[in-house]
């Protein structure tokens, strides 16, 4: 739970199993209660609703008394600017944002198992046109799909309550997660007032229309792992498998298989393996040549051992230096040997 007292102050508060279903009974969302006799531990949750280091953990011995004050000031959103999250993103606090859906893609399906879930990526915009990449997953889909229409020049305001941020490579985003994310489209709120009265100040009366994404796009490992598109395998499931496709293993190299050696000589142009005729190399697009890396890898998790082989580009991110780089420094040993 996240609480807030009446200075606006934020805190994180937590119970267990055992007490769930007496203080489910008890406690309301946007209620108002006199609280007392928790344990303050710890934050040490990997996703947090703030930044405080301690949290409340309720026990048996807490009690929650009901009250009334009109003049308590109930803040029920925190947002974040874009200009924040582009800049300086907790990424394992859970946020509020509000944006303007500016482009969609399609509707997207993962299966992991006998269960699928669709979601989709969107485009939010703030009124200091600040962009910020968001996917939206599961009953979110559900939710924004009948506002997405290209021929509605109407803005679609969304608020998002308790979603994630991540980033990749410089470029941030947000999707939510969990059954506490909360999603309101062009809701009547004293904020989605103000934030339509910013966008008019900066665009006039004139709105811009949805556009939609190319479904063409190709999506990094960490984006893939971050959306949970990934399918994700044991080495033991991975060689029962019998279905064809891309996984991921999460597994240790324990040895380099050398028995075939650990590079080929290339030609630059083409990347194809070099066949000696004779005492000659040729070929039709170039006779320029490059070691390039064939790696042989033993890898182990706790479900078994399988033998991989990892390319020249992967390679070099793993070693650190080309393969011609590596054979120029094992030349140069040898000689000074």
């Amino acid at each position: 739970m996240l609480l807030q007292d009446e200075r606006g102050g934020r805190f994180q508060a937590s119970l267990g199993k055992s007490i769930m279903n007496r203080f489910q009974i008890e406690i309301k969302e946007l209620g108002l209660y006199y609280m007392k006799n928790f344990v303050v531990g710890p934050n040490k949750l990997k996703y947090k609703t703030n930044n405080h280091q301690f949290k409340l953990m309720f026990t048996h011995r807490t009690s929650v008394e009901e009250t009334i004050d009109a003049h308590f000031g109930m803040e029920v959103f925190n947002f974040r600017p874009f200009e924040h999250l582009i800049n300086q993103a907790a990424f394992y606090v859970v946020i509020d944002v509000i944006g303007e859906i500016v482009s969609y893609g399609p509707i997207e399906e993962h299966k992991k198992g006998d269960k699928s879930n669709n979601f989709i990526y969107d485009e939010l915009q703030d009124h200091e046109n600040n962009n910020i990449s968001a996917t939206f997953w599961g009953e979110f889909v559900e939710q924004i799909m009948p506002h997405l229409d290209t021929s509605i020049e109407k803005p679609v305001i969304v608020v998002m309550q308790l979603i994630r941020s991540y980033k990749f490579q410089g470029k941030y985003s947000v999707r939510n997660s969990w059954h506490a994310s909360k999603l309101w489209i062009n809701p009547d709120l004293p904020q989605v007032a103000e934030f339509s009265s910013r966008l008019e100040n900066v665009r006039g009366e004139k709105s811009e229309r949805i556009s939609q994404i190319s479904s063409q796009r190709n999506y990094s490992a960490a984006e893939e792992l971050s959306f949970g598109t990934a399918q994700v395998k044991t080495i033991g499931n991975l060689v029962e498998c019998l279905q064809e496709g891309s996984f991921w293993i999460v597994a240790n190299i324990v040895y380099i298989e050398l028995k075939n050696g650990w590079s080929y000589l290339s030609y630059i142009k083409c990347a194809k393996k070099v066949y000696k005729v004779g005492s000659k190399f040729n070929c039709p697009k170039s006779k320029a040549t490059k070691i390039l890396y064939r790696l042989q890898v033993r890898v182990m998790d706790n479900s078994g051992s399988v033998s991989l082989l990892i390319w020249d580009r992967d390679a070099t991110k793993l070693i650190g230096k080309t393969a011609n780089e590596l054979r120029s420094g094992l030349h140069e040993v040898c000689y000074s040997l």
